[in-house]
């Protein structure tokens, strides 16, 4: 596999070497440095971040478990392939649990709550006129998970958490994609909706915003052959 080169070592301090690596290893993962089909082996690992075997085999237990990482007898692990049919039930939950918590967070948000919000969203936009795919991925994440926290049921947002790296990879393999256009009428009516603390009005929008992106950022990758 090519050897990263956003990061180096890494240092040690409160995180495990474990949380470190596995950090590590999923930002290059969702911004498609290290791409789908990659072979990624623990020694390559290893000494990229300057650490042993044990916790490069944790983090890439993790991965696995996420199934962003797969392994096959004597062929090694490797960064998985994004399947449509994978990515439209991923698509389907994550749309589903976060619709369900910016239902239950739609009349918790304070006006600090909402503004953060729509710093976030802006900064997503901006990050998409420029073509940044992964910043796009972090501050659609970032608004979206003041609803999470505001919602209340962790475990709801573990699982959200868990599942939503297959759609930043999504957006971090497609900068740019969809439009300017589409991409604002999306946010616009996110945050509209935002503004009525309307439940039900809410857990619309939510559910058509990551709906409508993910379903079109999968076709898209589909056509380009980047999911097979």
């Amino acid at each position: 596999m090519p050897i990263p080169t956003q990061t180096a070592a890494v240092e040690s301090g409160r995180l495990l070497l474990a949380d470190i690596v596995y950090e590590r290893l999923m930002a290059v993962i969702v911004s498609g440095e290290l791409a789908p089909g990659e072979v990624v082996r623990e020694e390559e690992i290893g000494a990229w971040l300057s650490v042993s075997r044990t916790p490069v085999r944790d983090a890439m237990r993790r991965l696995g478990d996420q199934d962003l990482l797969t392994y096959q007898p004597n062929r090694g692990s490797r960064v998985a392939p994004l399947d449509p049919d994978h990515l439209r039930d991923v698509l389907d939950v994550v749309a589903t649990l976060s619709a369900q918590a910016a239902g239950r967070a739609a009349d918790r948000l304070s006006a600090a709550d909402l503004a953060l919000v729509e710093a976030h969203v802006a900064q997503a936009v901006a990050a998409h006129d420029q073509g940044e795919g992964v910043e796009r991925a972090v501050e659609l994440d970032a608004a979206l998970d003041v609803l999470l926290e505001r919602a209340g049921n962790r475990v709801l947002s573990r699982t959200v958490h868990a599942m939503r790296p297959h759609v930043d990879r999504l957006l971090g393999l497609l900068p740019g994609y969809p439009g300017t256009d589409v991409v604002r009428e999306r946010t616009d009516a996110f945050v509209a909706a935002l503004r009525t603390s309307d439940p039900e009005v809410v857990r619309d929008a939510v559910r058509g915003l990551v709906t409508e992106l993910g379903q079109g950022l999968t076709s898209e990758a589909v056509r380009r052959g980047l999911a097979v």
